[in-house]
């Protein structure tokens, strides 16, 4: 009750306080993924053996990027259409085998990941023709995935204002001008 009294008697400057303290201890404590951000996974999966060395486009795995909001983690029979007969002896095929004949999915720990105040689809960047790289970076020479730039809201709006300076492609009526807060946050 007494942060109660405390707070309609101080209003507005506890408000500030909290936002101007309690900002950045949230920053620095959350699990917001941050440029650099690798995490280790529950298998050894290499992106530059797969989309780099053998030159598997991005969307045969991560599919429906181009018709939904997110890039699906790929299910175990995406991985088993190859590893069926691909490097069978290896331990890591060994684990998804056994994975996909119980029905369990593989815990994978997500990479790229917004804040859940963050509105994000993959569908409209795909139509305008950004390809995976200039978000994700390189991932076909990382063995293992890493956040490779900083997603936050400067480096969002500063590539939507490029954007919206940049004469459309032909036959493209996707607009990127955002003008308000909802368009992006929830």
């Amino acid at each position: 009750m007494a942060i109660i009294r405390i707070a309609k008697k101080h209003g507005i400057k506890l408000l500030l306080l909290l936002i101007l303290v309690g900002g950045p201890i949230y920053l620095i404590a959350s699990d917001a993924k941050y440029e650099g951000y690798q995490p280790d996974q529950p298998i050894a999966f290499s992106h530059k053996i797969h989309a780099g060395d053998l030159q598997i486009n991005c969307q045969f795995c991560h599919y429906g990027v181009e018709k939904s909001p997110t890039a699906v983690v790929p299910d175990l029979a995406t991985c088993m259409k190859c590893h069926e007969h691909v490097a069978p002896d290896s331990q890591d095929i060994q684990y998804l085998k056994q994975s996909y004949r119980q029905g369990k999915p593989v815990a994978w720990v997500k990479v790229h990941d917004l804040p859940d105040h963050v509105r994000f689809a993959h569908k409209p960047h795909i139509a305008r023709g950004l390809s995976c790289e200039q978000c994700h970076g390189d991932v076909a020479a990382m063995d293992k995935v890493h956040v490779a730039v900083d997603f936050n809201m400067g480096w969002c709006v500063n590539c939507h204002r490029d954007f919206t300076e940049q004469e459309k492609p032909p036959g493209n009526n996707v607009t990127v001008k955002i003008t308000e807060c909802g368009t992006c946050h929830y």
